[in-house]
Formats: C-alpha cells, sequence, structure tokens
C-alpha cells in the first residue's frame, strides 16, 4: 500500500522536525564547554595532553590538542575544575577554574621546557597500578608507537630489540628468517636450563618475558602478528621492583603493550598501508663451483677404489668422465636461488575514532599478506578490534572486542640446505625424480635426488588460527583519594595443522605402496578467562608526603585440548583427502591431550614519597598455582627498592648544567611457571596393545609428577643511576644487575630400575650478573625551530655461572655427550659455555690433530674424558649504534648493531670443511675443504688432510670468536602537517617512510646464516594518512 501525502501534511512534519532541531541545539548551546589553545613561547603544540577534573566530584576527563594546539570539552558537568597540561620535553601546567550552565570556559596555556624530561614519564606496569617514572624505583623502559615505527613496519620484537640494550633477540641459524617461526626472546639472560623435557605443548619458553597486551597477559604470537599501527606505547620491565607485581610470572621480565585509546571529539579516521620486499642474502654461503667441487671429488678419492676389481675402476672412470664432460660443456648450476622468491607483502590498516566526553570510541582493522623469501612460505594475519568507553561522573567502563587470526604456509622447497647440497655440475631438471643414478648394477654410485622433483609433487604444509577476545574493565572513584578497579578477560581460540606429502615425492622411494604418501592433522583449542579486582589509594599528606597502596587479586584459568591425527597410503591425484587413505601410519592411532592451569594471585604494593625526593616501594604477592607440585602450590614473592631525585635537592638546583638525576636501588623474588602442567602431574596411558597382557585392559606410567615441586625463584638485585645534563642534551643511563634462580626445575633420570626419566626435580642455581647502559647526545637540540639531532649508543653484558649441581646431572650431561652437543651442566661455568676437547691445530708433519689433555699433554688420541670449556656464546659487549635527525617533517633515522668478542661453532668448517663422509662426497661442500686443507708434509694448515674415511670429533678448532657489525634499520620520512593541499582532499596529516632492514651483515667468521632457511634482507614503505 503506497501513501501519498498531501501538500498540506508536509509543512507541519517540516515544523515539527524544526522545532525538535532547535530544542536540541539550544539545549546542546546551554551544556557547559571548555575550549583552549597550548603554545609555547614561539608556536602552538600538537599532540598535548589536558586532563580536567572537577574538584567536587573527583571525576576527570582527558582530551588532547590538535594540529592548531586547539582544544576543546564539551558538556561538562559544572562546578570548579583543574586543568592539568602535559607535553613530553615540557613542564606541567596547572589551571584552575569554574565551569557554569550555558557558559564557556576559554583557556591559553603557555608550557615552559623542562628541565628534566625524566618527570614527564609514565611507566604502564599492566596492572593498572601505574606509576610516575620520577616516583617509581624500578628499571624500566618506555617507547611510544611513534619510537617503534621509526625502526621498521613489521613487527614490535624488530623495533624493540633496537631500542633496547637488555631486550635480546637470540640467532637461530637454522629458521634464519622464516615468517612461521616465533623468535627468542630473554630479557637479561635465562632463569631456566634450556630442556625441552619438562615443557608440556601448552607450555612456552621458559626463558622468556612475560607479555602483557592491554592489561592482560598474551602470547609471543599474538604479539607478533599484532599490527604495529595500532600500538600506543611499549614498556619493558626489567628488575624485581617493577616485576613483583606479576610475582610468579615475571622472572624473565614483563614487556607491557598498550593499543591506542579513543579520544573525544571530532571523528578521526587514519589509514595506513605498509610494503616490504624480503630478499635473501646469499653472501654467506661459501660454495664451491663445478671445476671446484669435481677438483675437489678427484683429490679425495671418490673416483679410485683400494679393491682390484677392474669393473668398479671402469664404472668409476666413466662416472668421472661424465661429470668431467658436464664441467666442461659450461655446466655450472647455481642452486641457491632455485627455491626463492622476492618476497612481497602488505598490510593494510584502517582506525577511526571519535565521540564525546561521556562516550567514545574506537574502531580498527587491518590484514596483511605476507611472503617470505623461501617461494611457498608466507604468512597471512587478519585483526579487528572495537574499543568503547562510557565515562559519567565516577563510573568508567571500558570494553575492548578482539577478533584476529592467521594462516601460514612453509615452503613446498623443504630445507634450503638441499639446494645448498646440490652438486653443481647437474642441471636443472624439474620432470626427473633423479640426477644422476648408478650406471651399472654393480656399480657404487649414487642415487642423487633431484631437489627441485619433490617441490612440484601436490602437497602442503598449512597453519590456521582464530581467535575471539574480550576485555571488560571498570574503574570507580570511590572518592578522590580511593580507586576501585574490577576485570574480566575472556578468550577462545583454534589452531589447525594440516600436512600432506604426496606418494610421488623421493621420502617414500623405498616405502611400499600402500604406506605412500601421508596425511597428518593436527587441531588445538584454547579456552581462558582472567579475572582481577584492585582498590587504589593515593594521598598526599601536607605538602611532601605522598603515599599510594594498591591491593590486587587476580584469578586465571587456561584449557586446552588438541587432537592429532596420521594416515598414510594414498593413491596419486588424491590430492591429501583423508578419506583415500589406506590406514592410520604403521604402529600409530589418533592422541589426544587436554590440561588445565588454575592459578590464584593477591598482591599489596605501597610507594613513599617524600619532596619528590625520597622513594620508597614495597610489593608482596601471594602466588598458587597447578603447575607446581600439590605439596607446594602456594608461594611468596616480593621486591623492595629505594630511590633518590637529586635534582629536586637545593644544592643540585643551583647547577645550571643538571637537568635530572636520579639513583635507584631494589631488591626482590619473582618466579617462572611457563612450562605448563607436567612437572607436578603424573601422566598415565591407556594400554591399546594387550598382546603382553591377557587379563585385559592395563595401565602404563608415561610421566612421574612431582608432589613436592617447588617453583623456580629468582632474586634480582639491580642498580641503576639515570640523567639528564646540558639543558636535555646528554642523557642516559647505567644499570647493574645480580639474577640468582635458585632453585632450577631439572630434569633427573631415576635409577633405571624405576623406569623413571626426566623426573622434575630441584636442584642447582643459575646467577647472571650483567650491566646495561644507553648514552644519548644531541649536538643540535632546537625545539623551537623543529630541529633535533641526535646520536646513540646501547650496550650490554652479561655473564653467568651455574651453581650447586654436584654430581647429579651426570646422566644428563652423559646424553649431551652422546648427542654431540655443545651444552653441559657443571658447577662453576656459563649457561652459554661451549664444551669440546682442546685442540692445539693440525700437525705440520702429519696433517694429525693434536689434543690438549686436562693434565696439559699433547696427544693425537681424542678422549671425551678430555671435554672443557672452550668458550662461551655471549660476547663481551653488544648493542646499537644510532643516530637521529628530525627537522620539522622530516626524519632520517640509522642503527648498526655490534657485537664484541662472542665464541660461535662454525658448522660449515665441522660438516663441509671435514668429516665429509664417502656418503656427503655427493653433496656440495665449502670451498675451504678444496683450498685449505692440510694436503704434503710441511703444510701449516687449519684443516686435516682430504679423506673420506676419518672423522673428525668436535674440538676447539672449530669454535671461532666472532665480531660483527650488522644494520638494524635505516629509514628516511616526511610528514607533512596542515598543507592547504592536505585541507582539499580533507586530510589531516600524510606521512611516508622508506625503511631498510638488515641490509648489511660484517663478521670476522666466514660461516652459513640460514640452514633451513635463509636471511632476508628487507626494504619497506610506509604510506599514513589522518582525516
Amino acid at each position: 500500500m503506497i501513501k501519498i501525502f498531501t501538500k498540506r501534511s508536509v509543512p507541519k512534519r517540516t515544523l515539527l522536525l524544526l522545532l525538535c532541531l532547535y530544542l536540541g541545539v539550544k539545549a546542546y548551546a546551554q551544556t557547559p564547554a571548555v575550549k583552549g589553545v597550548v603554545k609555547d613561547a614561539k608556536e602552538t603544540i600538537v599532540g598535548a595532553t589536558i586532563i580536567a577534573q572537577n574538584v567536587q566530584t573527583g571525576v576527570r576527563t582527558t582530551t588532547s590538542s590538535d594540529k592548531n594546539g586547539v582544544f576543546t570539552f564539551v558538556r561538562l558537568a559544572a562546578g570548579p575544575y583543574r586543568f592539568t597540561i602535559n607535553f613530553i620535553g615540557y613542564e606541567s601546567n596547572i589551571v584552575t577554574g569554574i565551569v557554569k550552565d550555558g557558559g564557556t570556559f576559554s583557556l591559553s596555556v603557555v608550557l615552559k621546557e623542562s628541565s628534566t624530561s625524566l618527570d614527564k614519564e609514565v611507566v604502564v606496569t599492566g596492572t593498572g597500578i601505574n606509576r610516575r617514572k620520577d616516583s617509581f624505583t624500578g628499571t624500566t623502559a618506555v617507547f611510544s608507537g611513534e619510537e617503534l615505527k621509526t625502526i621498521g613496519n613489521n613487527n614490535i620484537i624488530q623495533s624493540l630489540r633496537t631500542l633496547d640494550p637488555s631486550f635480546l633477540q637470540i640467532e637461530n641459524n637454522l629458521a634464519g628468517s622464516n615468517p612461521n617461526v616465533l623468535p627468542v626472546i630473554e630479557v637479561r639472560g635465562k632463569s631456566s636450563i634450556p630442556s625441552s623435557t619438562l615443557k608440556d605443548q601448552f607450555g612456552s619458553d621458559p626463558n622468556q618475558p612475560l607479555f602483557v597486551l592491554d592489561g592482560f597477559p598474551t602470547t609471543l604470537q599474538t604479539i607478533v602478528d599484532l599490527d604495529m599501527n595500532r600500538v600506543a606505547s611499549v614498556t619493558i620491565l626489567k628488575d624485581a621492583a617493577s616485576t613483583a607485581l606479576y610475582g610468579s610470572q615475571a622472572s624473565n621480565g614483563v614487556v607491557v603493550i598498550e593499543t591506542i585509546k579513543p579520544k573525544p571529539g571530532e571523528l578521526r579516521f587514519s589509514y595506513t598501508q605498509d610494503f616490504r620486499l624480503e630478499m635473501a642474502d646469499l653472501s654467506a654461503y661459501n660454495m664451491m663451483n663445478a671445476t671446484e667441487k669435481l677438483e675437489f671429488e678427484r683429490l679425495s678419492g671418490r673416483y679410485v677404489t683400494s679393491e682390484a676389481n677392474p669393473v668398479q675402476n671402469v664404472y668409476l672412470d666413466s662416472l668421472y668422465n661424465a661429470h668431467l664432460g658436464n664441467v666442461r660443456k659450461g655446466i655450472n648450476t647455481y642452486w641457491l636461488n632455485v627455491p626463492l622468491q622476492t618476497g612481497y607483502s602488505t598490510n593494510n590498516s584502517i582506525n577511526a575514532s571519535g565521540g564525546d566526553n561521556a562516550f567514545i570510541y574506537n574502531v580498527g582493522m587491518n590484514y596483511r599478506t605476507g611472503q617470505g623469501a623461501m617461494i611457498g612460505s608466507g604468512r597471512d594475519t587478519y585483526s579487528g578490534s572495537i574499543n568503547l568507553n562510557y565515562r559519567k561522573q565516577k563510573i568508567n567502563v571500558n570494553n575492548i572486542t578482539y577478533i584476529r587470526g592467521y594462516s601460514s604456509q612453509n615452503s613446498q622447497y623443504g630445507s634450503f640446505s638441499n639446494f645448498v647440497n646440490a652438486n653443481p655440475y647437474f642441471r636443472k631438471d624439474s620432470e626427473s625424480l633423479y640426477l644422476e643414478r648408478p650406471r651399472t648394477t654393480s656399480g657404487s654410485g649414487f642415487n642423487v635426488i633431484n631437489p627441485i622433483y619433490d617441490a612440484l609433487q601436490p602437497q602442503y604444509d598449512q597453519t590456521k588460527n582464530s581467535e575471539f577476545q574480550n576485555n571488560l574493565n571498570a574503574i570507580y572513584d570511590i572518592s578522590s583519594a580511593f580507586r576501585i578497579n574490577g576485570a574480566l578477560q575472556i578468550t577462545k581460540g583454534t589452531t589447525t595443522t594440516k600436512v600432506y606429502k604426496s606418494p610421488e615425492m623421493s621420502d617414500f622411494i623405498n616405502t611400499p605402496t600402500l604406506r605412500k604418501g601421508t596425511y597428518s592433522d593436527n587441531r588445538a583449542e584454547n579456552f581462558s578467562y582472567q579475572a582481577n579486582l584492585t582498590l587504589s589509594y593515593n594521598k598526599m599528606f601536607g605538602q611532601k608526603n605522598s603515599i599510594t597502596a594498591n591491593w590486587r587479586s587476580t584469578v586465571q584459568q587456561n584449557k586446552n585440548s588438541s587432537y592429532s591425527s596420521k594416515a598414510e597410503g594414498f593413491p596419486a591425484g588424491s590430492l591429501g583427502n583423508p578419506r583415500f587413505a589406506y590406514a592410520y601410519a604403521l604402529d600409530g592411532a589418533p592422541s589426544a591431550t587436554s590440561g588445565i592451569y588454575r592459578s590464584l594471585s593477591s598482591a599489596v604494593a605501597l610507594n613513599y614519597s617524600y619532596a619528590n625526593k625520597y622513594l620508597a616501594d614495597f610489593v608482596f604477592r601471594l602466588d598458587g598455582s597447578t603447575a607446581y607440585g600439590s605439596n607446594k602450590q602456594y608461594s611468596p614473592y616480593y621486591s623492595f627498592g629505594l630511590g633518590w631525585n637529586i635534582h629536586n635537592e637545593d644544592f643540585a638546583k643551583q647547577a645550571s648544567w643538571l637537568n635530572s638525576l636520579r639513583l635507584t636501588a631494589n631488591i626482590g623474588i619473582t618466579g617462572n611457571q611457563n612450562f605448563g602442567n607436567l612437572s607436578s602431574v603424573s601422566i598415565y596411558n591407556y594400554n591399546s596393545n594387550t598382546q603382553y597382557n591377557s587379563f585385559g585392559q592395563g595401565l602404563s606410567l608415561l610421566t612421574l609428577g612431582n608432589p613436592n615441586l617447588e617453583p623456580q625463584k629468582t632474586r634480582q638485585i639491580s642498580t641503576s643511576i639515570e640523567f639528564v645534563l646540558l639543558k636535555n642534551r646528554l642523557s642516559g643511563y647505567i644499570n647493574a644487575y645480580n639474577k640468582r634462580t635458585n632453585p632450577l626445575i631439572v630434569p633427573v633420570d631415576l635409577p633405571s630400575s624405576t623406569g623413571v626419566f626426566a623426573f622434575p626435580y630441584n636442584i642447582g642455581s643459575l646467577t647472571y650478573n650483567g650491566i646495561e647502559t644507553r648514552i644519548s647526545y644531541s649536538p643540535v637540540y632546537d625545539l623551537a625551530k623543529g630541529i633535533v639531532w641526535s646520536v646513540s649508543l646501547t650496550g650490554s653484558t652479561y655473564r653467568s655461572k651455574y651453581g650447586g649441581f654436584g654430581n647429579t646431572l651426570n646422566t644428563l650431561n652423559k646424553q649431551q655427550e652422546n648427542s654431540k652437543t655443545l651444552l653441559r651442566y657443571i658447577d662453576g661455568n656459563s649457561a652459554e659455555a661451549i664444551w669440546a676437547i682442546k685442540s692445539m691445530g693440525i700437525d705440520p708433519a702429519t696433517g694429525r690433530e693434536v689434543f690438549l689433555t686436562k693434565d696439559g699433554q699433547y696427544t693425537f688420541d681424542y678422549n671425551t674424558g678430555n671435554i672443557v670449556n672452550v668458550g662461551n656464546t655471549v660476547p663481551v659487549a653488544e648493542g646499537v649504534i644510532s643516530t637521529n635527525l628530525r627537522y620539522k617533517g622530516f626524519n632520517f633515522g640509522l642503527g648498526l648493531r655490534y657485537r664484541v668478542g662472542g665464541d660461535i661453532f662454525n658448522n660449515a668448517l665441522y660438516n663441509k670443511v671435514e668429516n665429509i663422509s664417502s656418503t656427503s662426497i655427493a653433496n656440495n661442500q665449502d670451498r675451504r675443504a678444496l683450498y685449505d686443507r692440510w694436503k704434503n708434509p710441511g703444510d701449516v694448515s687449519q684443516f686435516k688432510g682430504i679423506s673420506l674415511t676419518s672423522t673428525t670429533p668436535i674440538s676447539s678448532r672449530f669454535v671461532q670468536k666472532e665480531n660483527t657489525l650488522s644494520s638494524e634499520t635505516l629509514s628516511v620520512g616526511y610528514t607533512f602537517d596542515g598543507k592547504q593541499w592536505l585541507r582539499a582532499v580533507g586530510m589531516r596529516t600524510l606521512n611516508a617512510t622508506l625503511f631498510g632492514n638488515d641490509f648489511l651483515y660484517l663478521s670476522t667468521v666466514r660461516r652459513e646464516r640460514g640452514i633451513d632457511y635463509p636471511y632476508a634482507r628487507t626494504f619497506a614503505f610506509s604510506l599514513r594518512a589522518s582525516f
């Protein structure tokens, strides 16, 4: 039915609409408002923070100045207000005034340059208990989102390792730049021994710091995939005073990430697009060409035999002639670039925010596609968030909803080492399974697999993840001194990994037909919740005494489950459909695992400050956890710290060159519970095979738990001196620390009669002593003209020592010896020590290696009893030298990482110069195997003579001292702000930045970097527009 409105009815509706609009506008106009402008001595200030606090109710409202320095508060309740204006590099300014009904209150604020930049920093602890830097005794590092983006646009891990000397990313020479392998992160060394036997599949690296995102703990994977454009700040909490609020989770440090919060005002919209190119760095590979490889094979005796076998000699001659023919034809295949590509990645990020002083919102989305340096490898991520914030008088409610996930794919070309090892005198052939096969049935040739063939067969190795998370936070200001804060987080996630290998692949050459081809399906689900309640008290007594007290209680549960199955026997062309599988894997069946982890904690934190000169902090926390023995489930943790702001003393104020100088010291105990649950729980398994049990079903013990297992505790002592001098031109800090974990949790094998292996046991200690520093100087520092040029140096050094083991870990050390690893657990030695027999080099007369025994005797005989500590992988010093130039909208930055004095075990020398057997001779080798080995009596050489029969043991001859200089970052950017042509298209700002990361690596040691996946040079471009 269609309604037709008469001409007479239209004016009535129009008048009614106009009347409503008039009343609404009139009511809005009667709402009290505050407008103002913020400037310094010369110009307006963009981005200043303005806090309006109602003196009667205590309700606080926050906004910031726009590109013209203007700020606005709308719909403020009438009454007396205190306005606090802050901006980095300037002193705070406080203005009071009365806001009346229907009136407009105007402000004009002038800020002065600060005499101390330290006073303006806020330490975000992630618990809702935030501290001013100048009243906190803990050691922390705070970086803004803009600082992180000056390093690169990949992830915040890349930026943090450049900005802070204590945040170290440990080199993973196997995985290289594989986008699907998580980095190994350490803050101030380790707090556990590197053992995988104690960590269940749901645990994390026991030496990894705790990551906290918007007030709740999260995973390293989430942080790596986090969109950098959403990050507002990152705070690294390093010592006991700063981390004790996290108790049993804090011994490895805490990294707190805060995302951008919504701001009141008109709709703000921003769009960022990031581009990245990744190109494999092959400069470290020193492989032979075709001519060199054939000559090496000839000298090694591959084409001769000691047997009196004419047929064999004829075969070897023909094999050599065939290879020589290929070389003379000019065949010199460079296999290393076959599986490589120029990886292209894009990230699109959208953010919108707005609202008024009562209700504000922020909506963000991003989608990133990423290709790795190897063909077929890549990682795509997505995320979306809705941040809603409601304020009314004393109530503040915030809710953030996240939806995120990723899809990753590993390269179908497999390990990069397959192409590094490929012989250059073979042609590239994508159709044949073999590059070469034995020419006669009696010949002793090799089946040389074509590394390209497998890559072209149907296969996949992919992982998909999706996660939903909701964070709810509510604050109620009871009075001007008391506040209560409650928060709840719920997370639900699913991860699926599927791997299929075609029956045509070389893996199944000798496999029965009905077992060729495999398909594995692994599914993991997690559900967790965490709730906390915090009561805060803050009061000034007189003019000089400030007391802050906080009580916080937290309850947490993580429930994890997994299911995996593996099928085999696929017909060609089935493309991995499990329906066509012949059977489960031989002697295999589907497996399932589940685990529940619960924790409960309560903490008290006290802070006292006198005249902002003398500071004291105290934290006590009691933790209960199912990760440890049932008889030891509760454990206390604490910290105590003192500080002295020397710059606030009367005598220091007379020194015009001194802007800030503060001393802090603290001591405390924190813990580590990244292992999961298996260290304290006994696990049983149903026996599915009743062949040996005629009485029926039975159970077998898989893991024996330790009910008396105590949590690992780390005592930390930390001191720090921080300074700002010469009118903010010179700044820095020097931190020293002692970190001792006692007791450790170690897997100990019980007597063989018990049948129990890797029993979790408390024994031994691990101590770290270290120093870290950062010095920054600005030859040019003129904020009024907008030009600042700074040069910075960061550095760290530390050493570790085991203690208290005795002979308890002899079995574990024997296992390390048998597996030819370089690690040992011996009192008085470092956790990063390299263990091998001391070598005195190659005897020029015989070409044999000379060893040094423990009693100082020379010998040709290798004896494992003479294995000693021959080096340490930790450098004497490591840090970053950087410079940054900012001139108005232009920005230039350069950062170079240096490492001095660390030892490394050169696998290229051990496996591709020596230890080349009659089987591995078919692979390409390092050039030094041809040119630098002993050949004749009297030769002074580093390596033994060429041979296919002798085996070289691990010795100090392969341990080399390495000094490196590498490029962390190079960036050039410009920000357009307030331009007429921007306003014409509706933009406020436009920023464009070019990045280069890891494009240079200089080392005193020639070694292969990236075994299974190469390292990559990265070049990127970022474009950000704000509307």
